[in-house]
């Protein structure tokens, strides 16, 4: 039996907000493989989601669950209609996903632009990763440097309770 679930107004709402802020990041992935390899499969529709889902920051389980329903009814439509019909989804619903060119007329976003845009949110989150282990690493070095014990979560790699001990130092 499927579990019912029941979201606020301001939740559903906020949900919304995510996926159109995850929804570039899923239609540039889209983008890259139907350029490569034609219309996605289960996988590759899969891995799409996850991508665009990881690129940003959803606080609660609700609004995860949320958002991924909403790319779930955009691979049902996408796989039973094609991109076209469930691009036209997400902008009767959402609002994202086309943009107005020249003239009036809507057309989908340039998938070379969109391709490069995954690819800069990519570049800045192997950044990101870089910053945080300089990070761990230095304050790993100010605690041995004022000789107190860094928080276990920053503990540099090797340094387990075992390696402290037998190096003649207290956990």
């Amino acid at each position: 039996m499927e579990e019912e679930s029941w979201i606020t107004h301001e939740e559903y709402l906020a949900s919304a907000e995510l996926f159109r802020s995850a929804f570039p990041a899923f239609a540039a992935e889209v983008a890259r493989v139907e350029a490569m390899r034609g219309k996605l499969n289960e996988f590759q529709l899969s891995r799409a989601v996850t991508m665009a889902a990881d690129s940003v920051e959803i606080l609660g389980w609700n609004s995860r669950r949320t958002v991924l329903a909403i790319f779930d009814v955009y691979v049902e439509l996408y796989r039973g209609e094609g991109r076209e019909a469930a691009d036209r989804w997400v902008e009767a619903t959402f609002g994202a996903g086309l943009l107005l060119a020249s003239g009036g007329r809507q057309e989908q976003a340039d998938p070379g632009l969109l391709a490069r845009l995954a690819a800069v949110e990519e570049e800045i989150r192997g950044r990101e990763a870089e910053l945080l282990e300089l990070y761990r690493e230095l304050t790993r070095l100010k605690a041995e440097a004022s000789g107190t014990q860094p928080p276990d979560g920053l503990r540099g790699r090797g340094e387990d309770d075992g390696e402290l001990a037998a190096a003649g130092s207290k956990p």
